[in-house]
């Protein structure tokens, strides 16, 4: 498996559990907890349903964790025609279900708009949300990456995070603020986020984001409990929304606590990277399976806290059922994928690595480069010359087979040294003996000249 096919076991993993409290806040709400009365009993109850309404901004920062390194590309697409594909089969599915199991009647039309307006479904909505996160994220992606600095980024954060999560939070005698459609744009917030995540929480350990997640929730829970014990219902509008500022910071400090961007090919990530990818059909087939389940498990745990635990095993157990059954319906798209598909089917990733600060070197002047000629050859040194210490001269008449001068080689050059070495000390070196005179025999002369001779001896006799 290449490396651009490998998946995120965090981002995985997470997308699972943002699943499952998704059905777990649906589980909560359709046994009719929300409308018995608040006591300090119900602490716990009301933890696990603050914490599960978090699970609409896990989903959409886990978008933002695996997406925010894709780039801008034709291979953007795919993945739509697969989610595409996913919400038909699952929307069918469901309204099979209900058709046989609840005997609704269901006529063309109705199904037609239970398509186009996710409405199969209580949690179908979020399918919605899945589809519009999906077509933003080339664009959230590119935004992201062209803000240099970690302040900037942050900033933009903190401006997607202030316009959509505060509206549900500010309000005053039950009017907001804010506008409410600035709630629907809380994935985006998400989906930064999840890339802010990805990129800066290795500054931090998980000690670190394991208390404050604590103090988040103990925090939003201990209002929430004083306040609607003294008002007898589970009534508090500022912090009862999926979309309002404690759910995103509960999904983001989640998902840098489980924070990794290894990506290893290993039998526990291609499960929940299966998983993951069967998710949206539980999604869509969850909700009306929990309403078969439900009158059963009322009828074994008639009481409240009973009732709430079992859906700590309910939920899972539906969740792996309508999973399973998403990845047989997904056998057509795996196999239109290993036939017609190249084997990158991921689109490109842009993976930021932190840069290193480079020192700034001095600027060198530039060196011109000459041809080598033999006028700019190095000439050869020349021998140094030793002064002879004067001796008496001594005049040896040598034999005359052996005639042999010793002369010294003034004229060798000296070999050329990479390095210099110390010069040794002058050493005299023997003065030559000079050769005994030779007496030459002159030419014989000529007959001419031989006579002119004679005649001049005669004439002095």
């Amino acid at each position: 498996m290449s490396k651009s096919n490998r998946k995120y076991l965090c981002a995985d993993m997470l997308g699972c559990l943002a699943v499952m409290l998704l059905l777990g806040i649906q589980y909560i709400k359709k046994t009719g907890f929300v409308d018995l009365p608040v006591t300090y009993e119900s602490t716990l109850p009301i933890a696990a349903r603050w914490f599960c309404l978090s699970g609409a901004m896990l989903l959409s920062g886990c978008m933002g964790y695996v997406l925010s390194i894709k780039e801008i590309s034709w291979r953007s697409v795919r993945p739509f025609f697969r989610v595409m594909y996913i919400y038909i089969i699952g929307t069918l599915g469901a309204m099979a279900f209900r058709r046989v199991l609840f005997e609704e009647a269901l006529d063309s039309r109705s199904i037609l708009e239970s398509l186009y307006q996710f409405t199969a479904t209580d949690t179908t909505k979020f399918i919605g949300m899945y589809f519009f996160l999906l077509l933003l994220a080339p664009f959230l992606s590119a935004a992201f990456r062209d803000l240099k600095t970690k302040d900037a980024r942050f900033a933009f954060l903190a401006v997607s995070a202030g316009i959509s999560t505060l509206q549900p939070m500010l309000i005053i005698s039950g009017n907001y603020l804010l506008p409410e459609w600035c709630k629907m744009l809380s994935p985006i917030a998400g989906f930064v986020g999840g890339a802010y995540v990805r990129r800066y929480a290795k500054h931090h350990g998980r000690f670190f984001y394991f208390f404050w997640l604590l103090v988040i929730c103990a925090a939003q829970t201990a209002a929430v409990v004083y306040i609607c014990t003294e008002r007898g219902i589970l009534y508090y509008p500022q912090f009862d929304s999926m979309a309002n500022l404690p759910s995103l910071l509960t999904a983001l400090l989640t998902l840098s606590l489980f924070h990794s961007i290894q990506r290893k090919d290993t039998a526990l990530t291609r499960f929940f990277s299966g998983a993951s990818g069967g998710a949206l059909i539980a999604l869509i087939l969850g909700d009306p399976v929990l309403d078969f389940l439900l009158p059963s498990i009322e009828e074994r745990y008639p009481g409240t806290n009973e009732l709430l635990l079992a859906g700590l095993a309910a939920v899972p157990i539906v969740f792996i059922l309508c999973t399973v059954t998403g990845l047989f319906a997904q056998i057509p798209v795996f196999f239109a994928r290993a036939v017609f598909s190249d084997d990158d089917y991921e689109e490109e990733e842009i993976e930021e690595l932190p840069k290193k600060k480079k020192k700034k070197k001095k600027p060198q002047p530039l060196r011109t480069l000459e041809p080598i000629t033999p006028q700019s050859a190095p000439e050869p040194q020349p021998m140094p010359v030793y002064e002879s210490i004067p001796e008496e001269k001594t005049t040896i008449v040598p034999e005359p087979e052996e005639k042999t001068t010793v002369i010294p080689d003034l004229h060798s050059e000296p070999e050329p040294e990479s390095e210099p070495e110390p010069e040794p000390q002058p050493v005299p070196e023997p003065v030559p003996v000079p050769e005994p005179e030779k007496i030459t025999p002159s030419k014989p002369k000529e007959p001419d000249e031989i006579d002119a001779l004679i005649a001049q001896i005669e004439h002095h006799h």
